[in-house]
C-alpha cells in the first residue's frame, strides 16, 4: 500500500517530492540523534530507533504531503471545509491501519509489543509470551500522532495557499494593468485610424490622386493597420525601437500623401539597436501635436533623440513652437 501510495502522481513533481522529504527526515533524524547515540552498543535499542522514529516518522511524512499537496489542495481553494475534514480523517484511519498492519507483519517485537513483560509466578515455569498492543489500545497512540500530522499538513497548506493567492493578486493586477495600456492602445490606434480615412477620402474622390497617392496611402495605411493589430511586439507592449521607427516612417510617408500642404520631415539621432518601446507612441505622440497645427502650412521637423530616454520634438521650421515628449526606453539584453 505505501509503494502504490508513492507512486501515485509524485512522479510528476519528484523535486518538490523529495525535497519536503529531505527536510523532514532531516528534522526527524535531528530529534532522534540523543537517541542513536545511546542505542549504537545494543543491537535491539538500534533496531527500535530506526523503525519506531525513522521508518515511521517517513510514513509519517507520507500522510503529511498526501494531505498537503493532494487531498486538502482543492478543497481549501474552493472552501469545501466538510470535505477537506473528511478527507483529512479518511487519510488518518487510513494512515493508523497502515501503521497498524507494518508492525503487526514486520516489527510486532518493537511496535506492538508492550514494554512490561509479565512472567510466571511458578519457579521453574516458561515465561509468558510477551502482551502485545490490541488495534484498539495502539490505534489511541497512533491517532493523536497522525492528527498532529494532519493538522501540520493543514496549515502549511493554508499558508501556501495565501502565498499563492498574493502572487495571483498580483497577477491579476499586472494583467489589468497590461489589458488596459492595451485597451487604450487600441483606443489611440482607431481614432488614428479613423483620422486617416476621413483624410483618404478627398484623395480617392479626385481623379488626379486616386491611382498614384491614393493607392500608395491604402497600401502603407494597410501595413500600419497589420502592426497595430496583428504584430506580435505591438500586442506584448514592448516593440524593438528600430522596427518603430520603420512604422513611424511609414506614418510620416502616409502624411506626405493625406496632408499634401504640410511636409513633415523625419530627423533620428542616437543607436536604434538595443532598446524596446511602446508601440505606437511615436505616432500618437506626433499625431496629437500635428491635429495643433492642423492650419500650418510648410515645413515641420519630427526629431526623435535616442539617449537614456525616447524625445520626441515636433518643431515648424518657420513658426517658433515646441512640443517635448518623453518616454521610458527598456534596455534590451543582448
Amino acid at each position: 500500500m505505501l509503494i502504490s501510495f508513492l507512486k501515485m502522481k509524485s512522479h510528476r513533481e519528484p523535486y518538490r517530492y523529495f525535497i519536503h522529504a529531505a527536510i523532514w527526515m532531516a528534522l526527524v533524524l535531528l530529534y532522534s540523534y540523543p537517541s542513536f547515540r545511546g542505542s549504537m552498543n545494543n543491537a535491539y535499542s538500534l533496531r527500535y530507533v530506526l523503525v519506531r522514529n525513522v521508518l515511521y516518522g517517513f510514513i509519517n511524512f507520507n500522510l503529511f504531503y498526501l494531505l498537503a499537496f493532494w487531498l486538502l489542495d482543492k478543497p481549501i481553494r474552493q472552501r469545501k471545509y466538510l470535505l477537506s475534514t473528511i478527507a483529512g480523517l479518511a487519510a488518518v484511519l487510513l494512515f493508523c491501519i497502515l501503521k497498524y498492519e507494518i508492525g503487526f507483519l514486520w516489527f510486532k517485537d518493537v511496535i506492538l509489543q508492550k514494554m512490561m513483560m509479565v512472567r510466571s509466578m511458578k519457579p521453574g515455569s516458561p515465561p509468558l509470551p510477551p502482551p502485545y498492543f490490541k488495534f484498539t489500545e495502539f490505534f489511541r497512540t497512533t491517532f493523536r500522532t497522525s492528527i498532529g500530522v494532519a493538522l501540520l499538513a493543514l496549515g502549511y497548506r493554508l499558508f501556501l495557499n495565501s502565498r499563492n493567492s498574493d502572487d495571483a493578486d498580483l497577477q491579476l493586477q499586472s494583467d489589468v494593468m497590461r489589458a488596459t495600456r492595451k485597451y487604450e492602445r487600441m483606443q489611440s490606434g482607431s481614432r488614428l485610424l479613423l483620422q486617416h480615412l476621413q483624410a483618404l477620402t478627398p484623395v480617392l474622390e479626385k481623379e488626379a490622386t486616386r491611382s498614384e497617392e491614393g493607392v500608395q496611402a491604402i497600401l502603407i495605411l494597410s501595413d500600419l493597420l497589420r502592426y497595430m493589430l496583428y504584430d506580435k511586439a505591438a500586442e506584448e507592449g514592448k516593440a524593438d525601437l528600430k522596427k518603430e521607427l520603420f512604422y513611424f516612417q511609414q506614418y510620416i510617408f502616409l502624411r506626405k500623401y493625406l496632408y499634401p500642404k504640410q511636409k513633415v520631415i523625419l530627423e533620428v539621432n542616437g543607436r536604434e539597436e538595443g532598446w524596446k518601446v511602446e508601440p505606437l507612441l511615436l505616432q500618437a505622440s506626433t499625431e496629437e501635436r500635428l491635429q495643433d497645427l492642423q492650419q500650418y502650412e510648410g515645413e515641420i521637423r519630427v526629431t526623435v533623440n535616442i539617449t537614456d530616454t525616447l524625445e520626441l520634438d515636433v518643431d515648424p521650421i518657420n513658426k517658433p513652437e515646441r512640443h517635448l515628449h518623453k518616454a521610458k526606453l527598456y534596455c534590451e539584453h543582448v
